[in-house]
């Protein structure tokens, strides 16, 4: 699980205590709907506690977007290890320089050379440190429709489906709940130009 709802926040949502003895499929469907979330949204909303390489094709350009990061540890450019050259820190800028997640690296002299998956970044990937609220909110509401749809009691109002599951909910409140979640995450689609 990477942590943008939990069982509590469940319980909270609903006013119901959930048994232990099913605390294993609440999981399951926490990373089922943490993955509908980072596929609906092309996001990772809790960076990576540790930085990783990922390779980008440079295009000949001074600028270079990558996917969202908090932290850049090392930008390197050249297709073969061997021949890699390290640009020093001082040789180039992220933006947005005063917020996170950061987009986009801009060398300060030069360009990326043309050439495929030719630049190297080494990076804390992902949105931020911890999930932002709304997509905490999200994640739980969906969670309750997932839930919910288990649910025997009457009165089911609308579903749709979440990744692999169904969500339902029994009340308009809780359906309009539903459509408030997709439209945080709508919000924070990333889309690709």
């Amino acid at each position: 699980m990477k942590g943008y709802t939990t069982k509590t926040a469940l319980e909270n949502y609903t006013l119901q205590t959930i048994d232990a003895s099913f605390v294993s499929q609440i999981t399951a469907w926490i990373e089922s709907v943490e993955k509908f979330i980072d596929l609906r949204t092309g996001r990772n909303f809790i960076a990576d506690a540790v930085a990783s390489e990922k390779k980008y094709d440079g295009d000949g350009s001074v600028e270079i977007l990558v996917d969202d990061f908090i932290e850049l540890t090392k930008l390197e450019v050249g297709e073969l290890e061997a021949t890699r050259i390290t640009v020093d820190s001082d040789d180039y800028r992220i933006y947005p320089s005063n917020e996170l997640p950061k987009r986009k690296i801009h060398l300060k002299n030069g360009y990326f050379t043309t050439g495929g998956q030719n630049i190297i970044i080494t990076a804390k990937w992902g949105y931020a440190e911890e999930c932002p609220a709304d997509i905490t909110l999200a994640a739980t509401t969906l969670l309750a429709g997932v839930t919910g749809y288990s649910d025997d009691s009457k009165g089911k109002v609308k579903s749709e489906s979440v990744g692999q599951y169904s969500v339902s909910y029994k009340t308009d409140q809780g359906w309009q709940d539903f459509k408030r979640a997709i439209m945080i995450l709508d919000s924070y689609k990333k889309f690709h130009f």
